[in-house]
């Protein structure tokens, strides 16, 4: 199985088994309908409703989802959801497979708005949902981005065509990619100009305290050291 980043726009291309991320709409969790409560043991829930994907839709990355591959697909996903066995992870997976370790969410609702496909969704109290709630809660935009596996044939515009036989995994959070690009470079009086990260200030900040902290730690050892000398010479002079 491939993993299609993207694609030609040469018609007629077609491509198999591929591991499709994103439906390209994007939805972020932090524009949909948040809700949260407790539940019966006093835990805290967070909720979220709203647009997951749209059909028969060009999307950014240049792919159109038909709508009845769409529909068949929430059809044989009601039984997962039924069950509450639909779940979804903080950041896409290198495969198909859903890997609980690192579960967030759980899917509990899809339905069609015409050809918008809403959904509604928890987030788990789990180490991955926790970091998800955290992220949601200090306003870092965060997305909800399909994962399905199928086959796609590129049309005379360019655009691939998922068709029959896609079969849609999932729902998982990831960060907005085009949004990332957006702070990779900027413009100032007409020229670029590199923008420095900030995690490598706080880096280096974090290993000088750090330095400080064991620089601190060592003087009072050693002041430590000379006082016990300090009072065992008193002792024996007295």
């Amino acid at each position: 199985m491939q993993l299609l980043l993207e694609h030609g726009i040469v018609p007629g291309t077609r491509y198999e088994d591929c591991l499709l991320y994103g439906d390209g709409s994007f939805a972020i969790l932090n524009e949909m309908d948040l809700h949260e409560s407790t539940d019966v043991k006093g835990s805290p829930v967070l909720k979220f409703r709203g647009k997951f994907q749209e059909a028969d839709a060009i999307n950014k990355n240049k792919r159109s989802y038909p709508f009845d591959v769409l529909d068949e697909n929430v059809g044989k996903l009601q039984e997962a959801i039924g069950e509450g066995g639909l779940i979804g992870e903080l950041d896409h997976p290198s495969d198909s497979i859903i890997h609980f370790k690192d579960a967030s969410h759980r899917i509990v609702k899809l339905w069609w708005d015409n050809k918008v496909l809403m959904g509604e969704g928890t987030v788990l109290n789990t180490p991955m949902g926790k970091l998800l709630r955290s992220l949601i809660n200090d306003g870092v935009r965060v997305g909800i981005s399909s994962r399905g596996v199928g086959n796609g044939k590129v049309n005379e515009d360019g655009i691939l065509v998922i068709e029959r036989g896609y079969k849609l995994i999932t729902f998982d959070c990831v960060a907005d990619p085009s949004t990332n690009a957006a702070f990779q470079e900027r413009i100032a009086n007409d020229k670029k100009e590199t923008v420095i990260s900030n995690s490598s200030v706080e880096k280096n900040e974090s290993r000088s305290i750090d330095s400080n902290n064991d620089a601190t730690l060592l003087l009072a050892y050693l002041s430590g050291i000379v006082k016990q000398k300090t009072a065992e010479i008193k002792s024996e002079v007295r």
